[in-house]
Formats: structure tokens, C-alpha cells, sequence
């Protein structure tokens, strides 16, 4: 056994210690760092052009606030507005466009390059050493910090691009824009890479903590809500020294389109690469298939399972409980701003005008309409997550074993896809309530209480269309599961920005959620129909090619 074998005291195989004596540790890395990008380029694709089109909706401040004379009430209004000031933090004066630009469209940017490099590095670092990939590797001979160095450098790179590609396009809207800067525009690309790197390497080091690819996701996306906790209290309170202990405060210390500070960049910059560095030293240290922490995962209570439903069900009561206690606390924050919300849309106002591009109606269905959609969003992750979890299990040689007990292909789609519908009527339903509940002692004019519990659970037909083109893609395409996330982050971009950047009616209504009831008025049943109509498709869809394929032939 090598020195190096000893020290991690990793139970490979014999052609991996044998690899890791003789050759370097990085030898290899080339052919991984090939091979990881051409798995993960249509996951790269999906969230980095939707962010990329974020970002060319900038233009459409000028339409909306055309002077900063114009627009002067509406920035005294966002800044002494505590909800505004919950979800994107203090905006800057005078209230610049690339000030406003920055301050909302910037927090989009910031929270879903957190997002996105919180799954990424989950999937390619933990996720593939739980499948047993990185066995597998380090038996064909390469270096042994190739398997962590080649996923880490992936998705730096990955968000390297993106915030260049950020940048390029704020420094050519220069040229249409008279209130944008070339500064301005390099400081917040600098800011968005800052803080992807950053969530790199604490989602890494998140991975080495944690005993599996589930538990690390779990743990990393619990830093990102606590970052954006931190971000909070350091706007609502007189302690504005935490911005710096979270990456979505370090906007607020670089200042794009204000100061355009330098060294703070740097010292950030210097902050993700020393969390970096001490992810890397826990995983030289970290026993494979281990981690730090202890192991909650197993149990010494009885389990009483009889039936393939009940394991399912058992399996995936700790995550629904997330799920649950995540949504119903977004709900309730989303009623607490209610009344002052509304306020901001009052007719005639230009928010109310802004708000308009995005979504048609009075101030109170305005409102509702873009909260339920932010809800359901994360209804629709989570039945999503529940679904492609068959990929996972199939991967892993769970399909098999339970085929071989005699849980037929019919019942493990059809358990998984009531399930998730289940979870997701679950989810729409407390969500609905909660914002109900909490909006009840904020605001009523306009039927405000009902309209946000309609509004919520008559999305139910679009979650179930989600769940059918999983279906459809699980059954008949595993190997382009990931694209049922580029319908998701299409349909949020078509509702949060279709109006904005001028989309055709048709292609927001493509969007699976957004299409709701109103409690007022005829009932127009036909969007909801159709998404109905799709999800029952792509179930049946997927039940046919999953019966006639071969298990893991892809």
C-alpha cells in the first residue's frame, strides 16, 4: 500500500493505488476536465443563457423611469420599503439605472449563481463519488487530487464565463444607455464572479463535511440561505461589518455604479480562494465515502414498511418536511410585505407601470401574480428534484434490486409520479394557505386573502405538466433529464421578464407556471387544460419507453 493510500485510507481498488503511487497527483487532469465538461454542458447552457438574458432586459428601466428626476419618489419609496429592502437590499442613491440595475436585476444574478454552483459542484463533486465515478477514475490511473480538482476548476470556470459574459453585455448596453458605465459594468461582472467563487468553495467544503451528495446539497444550500440572512440583518440593522462575513453582501461593499471599489474585489476575491484552499486540505484528509460530520442517515428505530409506496414514502419524509418549512416561511414573508407592497402599485404610479410590463391587473392581482409565481417555482424544484430522483436510483442499481423483488417498471414510474403530484398539491396547498393567512392581517381590499390562496393552488395543472415531461424525459431520454430544468428556468424567465424584454404572448404562455384562476370574473379554463393535457402525456410518454427500454442502457 503507498504513502498515499495510507493517509486517506481510501478503499479503492488495487489499479487506483497503484495509479496514485506512481504517477503525479494532477496526471490525468486534462482528459477529467474534458470529460466533466462535456456531462455538464447542458446544465452549464441552461442556467447561463437565461441569466444572459436576464441581463439584456437593462434597457427597460428607460422606458419605465426615463430621469433620475422622474424617478426620485420611486427610489425614496424602495428604500424606505421593508420589503424591498428584504428581497434586494438598500438601493443606492441617486438611483442611477445601472444603480437600479444592479440593485434588482443584480440580486436575480447573485442568488441564482449561488443556486447554480451549489448544484453544479453537489453533482460533479459528491454526486459522482456516491456512484462510485470517482472509483472508477482514480482505477484508470489518474492523479489523486485529479477527482476534486477537475469539478472545482469546471464550475469556476463556469461562473468565470458567465460573469464575463455578464460584463460584455452591460459594457456594449453603454453605447444605448447614457447612464450606464464601463466601471460600472466590469465591477458588477467582477462582484457576480466573486460571489460564485465563493459559493464554489463553501459548497466544496460543504461536499467533504457531509456523508453523501444529499446531505452536502442540503448543507450548501443552508449556507446560501444563511448568506442571504446575513445580507438582511446587516441592511435592517446598525451592524453593516457582516456584509462582509456573506457573499450577497459583498455588492453592497464593492458599490457597482457607485464607487466601483477596487480592493474590496480583491479582498473578496482573496476570501473565496482561502475557503477554497481549506476545502481542498479537509479533502486530502477525508476518508472516501466519508465526512466530518457525524452520520444522521441511519436509524435504530424500527422501520414499518410494506410496500414499494411506503419505503418511498418513509425515504422522502425528511426532505418534503423541507420542502414544507422552506415554502410556508417564503409565504408567510411574502404576506408580512403585502401592505406595503401594494402601496407601490397604487394606479397611476410608475411601479405600478413597471410591475405592469410583467403581469396584467390591478395593483392587489399584480402583486399575488408575481408572489405565487416565486412559490411555485420552488414547488415545481422540489417535484422535479422527486421525479429525476429515478435517474439517481436507476444509476445507483436501486431500479434493479427492487425489479428483482418484484416491484414492477409500472409501479416504480407511476408510485414516483403520484408521489410527486402528491408532494406538489401538498406543497401549493400550505403555500396558499400561509400567504392567506399572513396577507389576511396586512391587506383585504380587493379579495387580496382569497385571490392569494386561488392564485396558489390553481397552479396545480402547471406542477403537473412539469411532472410529465420529467416523466416523459425519465422514461425515454434519461441522459437529457437536465433539460426539464431549462423548462423550469424558461418559465420564470417568460413570467419575470417576458413583458419586460418584449416577448410574444405566445411564448410566455408557454411557461408551466404563471397560469392560475381568478376569483373574480369568468373562469378561463383552457390554459389550465392544456397544461393538464401535456402532463398526462408526457406521463403516459414516459410509462411506455420505461416498460420497453433496458434498465442503465443508456
Amino acid at each position: 500500500m503507498s504513502a498515499a493510500t495510507r493517509v486517506h485510507r481510501r478503499p479503492t481498488s488495487a489499479g487506483a493505488a497503484k495509479g496514485s503511487g506512481s504517477r503525479g497527483g494532477a496526471s490525468g487532469l486534462v482528459p477529467a476536465l474534458r470529460l466533466t465538461v462535456r456531462r455538464c454542458r447542458f446544465q452549464v447552457l441552461a442556467w447561463v443563457l437565461p441569466l444572459w438574458g436576464l441581463v439584456m432586459a437593462v434597457p427597460s428601466y428607460v422606458s419605465v423611469y426615463p430621469t433620475i428626476q422622474l424617478r426620485g419618489a420611486l427610489v425614496e419609496g424602495m428604500r424606505n420599503n421593508p420589503g424591498t429592502r428584504l428581497l434586494y437590499g438598500r438601493l443606492p442613491l441617486p438611483g442611477t439605472i445601472g444603480q437600479l440595475a444592479q440593485w434588482e436585476i443584480g440580486s436575480y444574478l447573485l442568488v441564482c449563481t449561488g443556486l447554480m454552483t451549489v448544484l453544479l459542484t453537489c453533482r460533479l463533486l459528491r454526486a459522482d463519488e456516491d456512484d462510485g465515478l470517482v472509483e472508477a477514475v482514480r482505477a484508470a490511473g489518474v492523479g489523486r487530487r485529479v477527482p476534486f480538482a477537475a469539478p472545482v476548476a469546471v464550475v469556476l470556470t463556469v461562473v468565470t464565463l458567465l460573469a464575463a459574459g455578464v460584463g460584455g453585455i452591460l459594457h456594449i448596453l453603454t453605447l444605448t444607455v447614457a447612464e450606464l458605465t464601463v466601471g460600472g459594468a466590469w465591477a458588477a461582472a467582477g462582484t457576480l464572479a466573486a460571489t460564485g467563487w465563493a459559493f464554489t468553495a463553501l459548497t466544496a467544503a460543504a461536499c467533504q463535511l457531509a456523508r453523501d451528495g444529499s446531505a452536502a446539497r442540503a448543507l450548501a444550500l443552508m449556507t446560501l440561505g444563511v448568506s442571504f440572512g446575513l445580507r438582511v440583518a446587516a441592511d435592517e440593522t446598525t451592524a453593516s461589518w457582516l456584509r462582509w462575513l456573506t457573499p450577497l453582501g459583498w455588492r453592497d461593499i464593492i458599490r457597482p455604479y457607485s464607487e466601483n471599489r477596487a480592493w474590496p474585489l480583491l479582498v473578496c476575491t482573496g476570501v473565496s480562494l482561502a475557503v477554497l484552499a481549506g476545502a481542498t486540505a479537509l479533502e486530502r484528509h477525508r476518508e472516501y465515502l466519508g465526512g466530518y460530520l457525524p452520520d444522521l442517515s441511519a436509524t435504530r428505530r424500527r422501520w414499518r414498511v410494506r410496500s414499494h409506496a411506503g419505503l418511498l414514502a418513509r425515504l422522502t419524509v425528511r426532505s418534503t418536511a423541507t420542502w414544507t418549512v422552506s415554502i410556508a416561511a417564503l409565504s408567510a414573508l411574502f404576506g408580512t410585505m403585502s401592505g406595503t407592497i401594494t402601496d407601490l402599485l397604487a394606479p397611476g404610479s410608475r411601479t405600478a407601470a413597471y410591475v405592469g410590463m410583467m403581469t396584467a391587473g390591478d395593483p392587489v392581482v399584480q402583486f399575488m401574480s408575481l408572489l405565487t409565481v416565486f412559490t411555485v417555482l420552488m414547488v415545481s424544484i422540489a417535484v422535479v428534484q422527486r421525479v429525476t430522483g429515478l435517474v439517481a436510483d436507476e444509476r445507483a442499481g436501486l431500479t434493479e434490486v427492487e425489479a428483482a423483488a418484484g416491484v414492477s417498471r409500472t409501479r416504480l414510474l407511476l408510485t414516483r409520479a403520484c408521489a410527486a403530484l402528491i408532494e406538489g398539491a401538498g406543497l401549493l396547498a400550505v403555500s396558499g394557505a400561509v400567504l392567506a393567512a399572513f396577507t389576511a392581517a396586512q391587506v383585504t381590499q380587493d379579495r387580496a386573502v382569497e385571490r392569494a390562496l386561488v392564485f396558489t393552488v390553481t397552479q396545480l395543472p402547471g406542477v403537473a405538466t412539469t411532472v410529465g415531461l420529467a416523466l416523459a424525459l425519465v422514461g425515454g431520454a434519461p441522459r437529457r433529464v437536465p433539460l426539464v430544468w431549462a423548462v423550469v428556468a424558461w418559465s420564470a424567465f417568460a413570467q419575470f421578464l417576458g413583458g419586460l424584454v418584449e416577448l410574444p404572448g405566445w411564448a410566455i404562455d408557454l411557461s408551466v407556471i404563471g397560469h392560475h384562476l381568478d376569483v373574480t370574473g369568468p373562469a378561463n379554463w383552457k390554459p389550465l387544460a392544456v397544461q393538464a393535457a401535456v402532463g398526462a402525456a408526457g406521463a403516459v410518454i414516459g410509462l411506455v419507453a420505461h416498460r420497453r427500454r433496458d434498465l442503465v442502457a443508456w
